[in-house]
């Protein structure tokens, strides 16, 4: 969520969560994360419990 936007970072999370693209994670309790394979650079997005 923090490349959102420039100000997403100072957000509250659970605001962001009804807005970040993903509609079930705040009724899931969950963070999506950013992550990117070393080998082939390849981007991902993975829902972690909180």
């Amino acid at each position: 969520m923090d490349f959102y936007d420039d100000y997403s970072a100072y957000m509250p999370i659970d605001q962001m969560k009804m807005e970040d693209g993903y509609p079930q994670d705040y009724q899931r309790e969950e963070c999506p994360h950013l992550l990117k394979c070393p080998s082939c650079g390849q981007d991902s997005v993975k829902f972690i419990k909180e």
